[in-house]
């Protein structure tokens, strides 16, 4: 196949898959099942392009090589890493345990009713047991569920697609007649997805040591050669999983970005992942209902209804019992039926069971059959589990948000119009009486609907020191963005308030303010952060000045976050005993950082007016950087003024 032709073909699909989004909006359907019908019905009539004709490894190669790579990347790109290793535990247990139990459950039914042989039995249950990242993060993304739902599936896709396709290489070699010893089995999985973590570590620590010194457009092309460079490095070269390499060196970088990466990166990242990730979501998809052929689902339809049915079933068999176990055993936090039940629900297949049933060997006299049924179970979930999960996911209530979520967003609103009429008065504007008028309403109905929430005390202590630890967050992000925090500060606060924003959404009822942050950390987190601290640190590493820089953020973070708890003293339905608790202490979080940068003086002697006078230095270079940069920005000023003082954009290669 010609590149002319390929990049032709390409495009046209790519221009109907944006046509067919506008279809899918409009009759409410997810994108994905819209592009697979599309798909499935143009083979059905013949017209398939020459992409569509692609059969075995070479569907498997386009699968695997072009598009899993920026699915997966895109994938662990966005995943809350802290909120991927606090349950870590729970995926890893879903993608290993659930998987193999799934497996063997679909393949004992299938050989016991179809009398398949068990080996080639074991295969299918292999190729279709694994919950696809292809197919379930796009659907996820667009419903909207629960964060810690959403982690849990996110990452259970991204661990068990590369334990199926180590498995599968094994259960080939097994049902075409090779030998395959249980022992070597096991060591050749552990290698395999062992070794490809360890590559992405290493490739997304060596990408994340030069991030700060890139601009923009630098930063975008590193992302690239990661994610292609992992994955081919590790599955053609060295012989590990791509998916696991391509999945770690995602998550390494996106753990580091908020402390290596300027918040212009990070937003670039953002966009431009999310771009490619739809681009590869919308032509896998259509290539995926091209390849699923009509006639030879026709042929297998009754064996291709209990493959679907089985799968289904499975799928709860092994999740329900495990999560009980889990949550007895290992004591992770409850999940709840209502998430369990979008958990096995959610358990979609797509592109890459049809690549490894695809790239199955010729010489396999079920290839036919294997084929059909992968066919067959992956149009079955994408039409009906896709399209009906966000109906589940509305009827259990899972999309609607609480009482004390709702209040929050009220007092963004409120926050919102106060700011607005500070900005007028600062620039000494009167807003005309129907902006002052439509101020007055948005603000008065927010009031209204805060004090019609009726929240318990618990709410009230989620809502107060939720906005608290928010401000504090955002406080340290901030100091961060503007270039007034070292990385390993940086990190150093943001892994503590952010412990304590996951242990206190777990039990607000029970957690201690501050509790988290006292606790010895754990051996993951240890070695995590060992691993971050071998990373160069652009800003120097004098233990002086990360000290003070340390006890600054943490006084101005607890003076922001206790000014920002003023905004309940004109609330409705707070107590004020909970703001005042709350108050407290946040107050004396402020005196432990006073008290520890008097001693840090004491210590310092003469040379704390030193440090201090750097770092205001360091605060008034960079708020004339940013000055500077947005006079640039709105063509006040040319470029040539950011070089002259030392503070040219990186963006474009010179």
């Amino acid at each position: 196949m010609e590149l002319s032709t390929l990049l032709l073909e390409m495009s046209a699909l790519l221009t109907l898959a944006v046509l067919l989004g506008l279809v899918a909006r409009r009759i409410g359907a997810p994108l994905s099942v819209v592009l697979v019908v599309v798909g499935f019905l143009a083979a059905a009539v013949g017209l398939t392009p020459e992409m569509g004709r692609l059969e075995g490894e070479a569907f498997e190669e386009v699968v695997v090589f072009l598009f899993l790579p920026v699915l997966v990347f895109a994938a662990a790109l966005g995943i809350d890493l802290r909120a991927f290793v606090r349950n870590l535990g729970a995926i890893v247990a879903l993608a290993t345990v659930a998987f193999l139990v799934s497996a063997v459950v679909v393949g004992l039914t299938l050989h016991w009713v179809l009398g398949t042989a068990l080996a080639v039995a074991f295969l299918f249950g292999a190729l279709i047991s694994a919950t696809d990242p292809v197919a379930v993060v796009a659907v996820f993304r667009e419903v909207g569920v629960p964060r810690r739902l959403l982690t849990l599936v996110e990452g259970e896709s991204l661990l068990n697609d590369g334990v199926a396709i180590v498995l599968f290489a094994i259960l080939v070699e097994a049902a075409t007649g090779g030998s395959v010893s249980v022992a070597a089995g096991v060591v050749g999985f552990v290698t395999v997805f062992g070794g490809g973590a360890v590559i992405g570590i290493v490739l997304g620590l060596a990408a994340s040591a030069v991030l700060p010194w890139l601009g923009r457009l630098p930063a975008a092309g590193l992302s690239l050669a990661t994610a292609y460079g992992s994955f081919v490095l590790a599955d053609a070269v060295l012989g590990f999983s791509g998916v696991m390499a391509t999945a770690a060196a995602g998550m390494v970088l996106a753990g580091l970005a908020p402390s290596r990466a300027s918040a212009e990166v990070r937003e670039m990242w953002e966009q431009m992942w999310d771009a490619l990730d739809y681009v590869a979501n919308a032509l896998l998809f259509l290539l995926i209902g091209l390849v699923i052929g009509p006639a030879q689902l026709l042929d297998h339809l009754g064996p291709i209804t209990l493959a679907v049915v089985v799968v289904l079933v499975a799928r709860a068999l092994a999740v329900v019992p495990l999560v009980w176990l889990l949550e007895r055993l290992a004591h992770i936090p409850r999940l709840g039926r209502r998430n369990e039940a979008v958990l096995v629900w959610g358990g979609l297949r797509g592109g890459v069971a049809l690549a490894l049933a695809l790239a199955l060997p010729e010489e396999l006299a079920e290839r036919d059959l294997l084929v059909a049924l992968t066919g067959g179970v992956v149009l079955a979930t994408l039409l009906l589990n896709a399209t009906t999960i966000r109906r589940l996911v509305s009827r259990l209530g899972l999309d609607r948000p609480s009482r004390a979520d709702r209040y929050l967003v009220a007092i963004a609103r409120v926050s919102a119009i106060e700011a607005a009429r500070q900005e007028m008065d600062d620039l000494g504007l009167t807003p005309d009486p129907r902006t002052g008028a439509e101020l007055e309403s948005s603000a008065r109905e927010a009031q209204q609907e805060m004090a019609a929430l009726d929240v318990d005390e618990d709410e009230e202590y989620r809502i107060v020191v939720g906005r608290g630890l928010h401000v504090e967050r955002r406080t340290y992000q901030e100091l961060s963005d503007e270039g007034l925090l070292p990385p390993a500060v940086t990190r150093t606060l943001l892994h503590e308030v952010d412990d304590e924003i996951d242990d206190f959404s777990l039990h607000a009822s029970s957690h201690r303010l501050g509790a988290t942050r006292r606790a010895p950390s754990g051996r993951l987190e240890e070695v995590s952060r060992w691993l971050a601290g071998l990373l160069p640190e652009p800003a120097g590493d004098d233990p002086g000045e990360l000290a003070y820089a340390e006890a600054t953020a943490r006084r101005l973070a607890a003076r922001r976050t206790a000014d920002a708890l003023e905004i309940f003293d004109d609330l409705p339905a707070i107590r004020q005993e909970t703001v005042d608790h709350a108050r407290r202490t946040f107050a004396e979080w402020e005196q432990r950082a006073i008290a520890e940068l008097d001693e840090l003086d004491t210590r310092s002697g003469k040379d704390a007016h030193d440090l201090r006078v750097r770092q205001v230095h360091s605060l008034a270079t960079a708020a004339s950087s940013r000055e500077l940069a947005e006079l640039v920005e709105t063509g006040l000023l040319p470029e040539q003024v950011l070089k002259s003082t030392g503070t040219a954009r990186a963006d474009h290669p010179r």
